[in-house]
């Protein structure tokens, strides 16, 4: 016979127990949050933050000394070439075309009677009104085509083919292209009154193509470089430099004015030489000081 079930048991809860629990729990988290009241976590300083947010200390950088001029020395050298030759007035300035600094010598300060290196100024006063479109190299001034009178101008020094550009141009009005260029040259009745550093800049210019277009500085390079007389900065300079010249005389004075390029180097070259007897009698001693003057000019930059 089977024994009878056990009669169901309901488990009561204990209420009190309960209570008692969470009370505890309670009072843990109210001590737990009153500490962390109490004692909130630290916070970073002003300064902390300002530190954080400043950059790596640099190391302070140091002063380098500028590099020494390669071609300091030049102008003693040009000056004891010039006085050498104790009987001529010279004047000579260098103008390295790579840095842009120009060198002087002699007396640099003073104006010489241009010569026919006076005749760029006429040439390239004429170029500058045909890039403006008043003139042309085709027309024809006193029955002979504008471009043949500057290409004899330059080539052979033809003082008739330059009083034709001058009659055109005027002398008044050269003046104001020189003055609107920046050169420092003044026109006179019978010629230009020039510095070498005037001249100088002045082929400077030239070789920045800042006087004329690339078509037009092509055509007057072409005949500065053939040039029918050779025997001055050209002569004293190796065979394979490239000279782009133009030289003049009367009355004593001798000169050669050039754009001179040779294995890397580039500069403008301008030596004025005058003699006290204002005559050619000292022609020979002349161009021995200016052959002096460009070797010493050209072994200081071919070294530089």
């Amino acid at each position: 016979m089977l024994a009878a079930p056990l009669p169901y048991t309901h488990h009561k809860i204990d209420v009190g127990l309960v209570a008692t629990i969470l009370f505890f729990a309670a009072l843990v988290t109210a001590v737990l949050f009153g500490y962390r009241l109490d004692n909130p976590p630290s916070s970073p300083t002003i300064a902390a933050l300002a530190a954080s947010k400043r950059p790596a200390e640099q190391q302070p950088r140091a002063v380098l000394a500028p590099a020494p001029d390669p071609l300091a020395s030049l102008p003693d050298d040009l000056n004891a070439a010039i006085n050498a030759g104790t009987a001529l007035s010279a004047s000579v300035t260098l103008i390295n075309l790579d840095t842009g600094k120009e060198y002087d010598a002699g007396h640099y300060t003073q104006t010489y009677e241009a010569a026919s290196t006076s005749k760029l100024v006429a040439v390239f006063d004429y170029i500058h009104q045909v890039e403006l479109g008043k003139a042309t190299l085709t027309q024809t001034l006193e029955g002979e085509p504008a471009q043949d009178i500057i290409m004899r101008m330059i080539v052979n020094s033809d003082n008739d083919a330059w009083d034709k550009l001058n009659g055109y141009l005027k002398f008044g009005g050269e003046q104001k292209y020189l003055d609107s260029i920046g050169v420092a040259g003044k026109m006179t009745p019978n010629n230009i009154q020039f510095s070498t550093s005037a001249m100088a800049k002045m082929l400077q210019l030239l070789y920045q193509g800042k006087l004329m277009n690339a078509d037009h500085q092509a055509l007057i390079y072409g005949y500065m470089a053939h040039t029918t007389m050779n025997r001055l900065i050209p002569a004293a300079l190796p065979a394979d430099a490239i000279v782009y010249h133009k030289y003049g005389e009367i009355d004593g004075v001798l000169h050669d004015a050039a754009i001179v390029q040779y294995q890397g180097h580039n500069f403008v070259l301008v030596i004025y030489t005058n003699n006290p007897a204002s005559s050619m009698s000292l022609y020979g001693s002349q161009v021995s000081l200016i052959h002096a003057i460009t070797a010493a000019a050209f072994t200081d930059i071919t070294k530089s």
